[in-house]
């Protein structure tokens, strides 16, 4: 029992970390995103003549 109470225990601590980590790379990488949606959207702008 204790080792499955270990088990969840580092599991719990590696997601907490994940999720850090993700908000953390999602809030420096949002500028560079927006610029990349930016080109895109010009990129594939439908000419309307």
């Amino acid at each position: 029992m204790p080792e499955i109470f270990d088990v969840v225990l580092w599991c719990a601590a590696l997601a907490t970390w994940l999720m850090l980590l993700f908000a953390f790379l999602s809030k420096a990488l949002k500028p560079f995103s927006k610029s990349v949606r930016r080109v895109i959207a010009e990129a594939f702008k439908p000419n309307l003549k």
